[in-house]
């Protein structure tokens, strides 16, 4: 239809559905129409369910097939099967951002929680807003890193021992909170034993065991070897446990060595290198290389 108005004029469309004259059409509807048939958090319309596993040991969440293929989070779940399901149905060139909103809680039984969340989208370039809830289902069981502490499984061993003596007690305490230090996601420690030349820490995996003994070493000084051995097959392929050999140095800073006749007061430990000390006699400063810590014996006599 055209109006005039003075030596104006200009085109203006109408709704066909109800009626009203607009400049803008969305899907050849007015932005009232055409957002009224929009539902962005609807659970009729998906197309697959928002499931999730969930570990009744640990209480992580996973998502895949079983309990342990991928870690995940209730926020993360519902963000995914959300925009995906927008943009299913109102295209995939949609910008569509979802917020889980706090307060969720386990309504009805156990293995279902209702969430709580905000949605915000660009349809066609009109922009919505809507605040709802949705179902997600809990499937619950042990996610497999649960499943191998409670087995005792292990993929390495630590072994912590120190050149020519029995470690401290002091050593084996800071290298066992060293080793919890440096786990990662998907790391555990299985056990400990203690023995009277040192301690065994049991690894989940080889990169765990090694990244433990670079660190132990770093702090302690020292060094340490790994060794393999053939444990089995899974799925065709070779299964190796390996041993890390944590050598840690023979003389520790304080304590008194012996060369000859002299004794000597550590000052610190050089890795590779020798020890930094002090003459007891003469109050005289000196470094002991590696060929000549060899020689040393540990102080035994009162001054």
């Amino acid at each position: 239809m055209k109006e005039s108005s003075g030596d104006k004029e200009r085109w203006s469309k109408f709704c066909p559905k109800c009626g009203k004259k607009t400049d803008e059409l969305f899907d050849s509807l007015c932005r009232a129409c055409f957002t009224k048939g929009i539902r962005l958090i609807d659970a009729e319309t998906l197309a697959i369910p928002i499931r999730v596993n969930v570990c009744e040991i640990c209480g992580g969440y996973f998502k895949g097939k079983g309990a342990g293929k991928e870690r995940t989070s209730i926020e993360e779940v519902v963000t995914d099967a959300i925009r995906k399901d927008i943009r299913e149905r109102y295209g995939h060139e949609c910008n569509v951002r979802v917020e889980v909103l706090g307060g969720n809680e386990l309504k009805d039984t156990e293995n279902r929680m209702i969430v709580p969340l905000r949605v915000k989208a660009e349809i066609k370039g009109v922009e919505i807003e809507e605040r709802g809830e949705t179902a997600v289902s809990l499937k619950r069981g042990t996610c497999e890193r649960c499943s191998r502490i409670t087995g005792g499984y292990y993929a390495g061993i630590v072994q912590i021992r120190a050149d020519d003596r029995i470690p401290a007690d002091e050593e084996l305490t800071m290298a066992e909170e060293i080793a919890y230090s440096r786990l990662g996601d998907a790391d555990f420690i299985s056990k400990e034993t203690k023995l009277k030349e040192g301690l065994d820490i049991y690894v989940s995996s080889m990169e765990c065991g090694r990244r433990i003994s670079r660190q132990i070493v770093k702090k302690l000084g020292g060094g340490f070897s790994e060794s393999r051995k053939l444990y089995g097959k899974k799925d065709g392929r070779n299964v190796y446990r390996v041993s890390f050999s944590v050598r840690l140095p023979a003389f520790t800073e304080g304590e008194k060595v012996e060369i000859g006749d002299k004794v000597f007061s550590v000052v610190k430990v050089r890795k590779e290198k020798g020890i930094a000390c002090v003459d007891v006699a003469t109050g005289e400063r000196t470094f002991l290389k590696k060929k000549e810590t060899n020689k040393a014996r540990r102080h035994s006599r009162i001054l």
